[in-house]
């Protein structure tokens, strides 16, 4: 009986180790999994926090936006409310000047850039006329359909010399730069000279050189 004893306590040990064993096992098993997918569920917020934030792509509305302030600007045009305003500006002492009246007729219904070439080719007569004399260029300051700005560059020094072909009891006749000082009188007379020449004489026509004076004599003298 002592023996059978010993065999049923033994029996029952080797149960309970077995049981042992396999509880650790499963309890092993089971545990590393688990490492890993703790391991594998961390690796996407590694990956996150080494992205570089990405430069955002121009936004549309900028170009279009851009594209509306050309258009624009294209399109507005003056009309004959737009008022003008010159600025005159004299390099020979760098007075300033300013003189504000209606816009003229030749510069009503244009953009900015057909108004910039109107500019530019008026300068080139604007030159040539004795009552703009020392006038050297023009250019658009300010434009809008309510006021443009016309910004006009002078130099009046040169006008210390020279000669101012004039008129005295309808008699062309030469004076010295100060308008006062008589340089020599012609033979020829205001009224047998075209029109235009006459205005330009009776307000006073310079001349830079005593060349270009006697060139003009020659060219109306008979």
């Amino acid at each position: 009986m002592k023996k059978g004893y010993m065999i049923s306590l033994f029996v029952v040990c080797a149960v309970i180790i077995v049981l042992i064993g396999t509880l650790m096992w499963k309890r092993h098993s089971v545990g590393v999994p688990n490492q890993q997918q703790k391991n594998v569920a961390e690796q996407p917020n590694q990956v996150e926090m080494t992205k570089q934030p990405q430069p955002l792509a121009q936004s549309p509305s900028n170009t279009n936006g851009a594209s509306a302030s050309q258009a624009q600007s294209i399109n507005t045009i003056t009309t004959k409310d737009t008022m003008c305003i010159y600025e005159n500006i004299d390099k020979k002492d760098g007075t300033v000047s300013m003189q504000e009246e209606k816009l003229p007729e030749q510069y009503i219904g244009l953009n900015r850039k057909e108004l910039e070439a109107a500019l530019l080719e008026d300068s080139r007569l604007l030159v040539d006329k004795a009552q703009d004399k020392g006038f050297q260029s023009q250019h658009l300051e300010l434009f809008s359909p309510e006021k443009i700005k016309i910004l006009r560059i002078y130099d009046t020094t040169a006008e210390t010399e020279g000669y101012y072909i004039m008129e005295l009891d309808g008699e062309i006749r030469i004076y010295k730069a100060d308008r006062e000082t008589l340089y020599f009188r012609t033979e020829l007379l205001l009224q047998d000279l075209p029109e235009n020449v006459q205005q330009e004489i009776i307000e006073g026509k310079y001349m830079d050189s005593e060349l270009k004076v006697y060139h003009f004599l020659e060219s109306y003298s008979s």
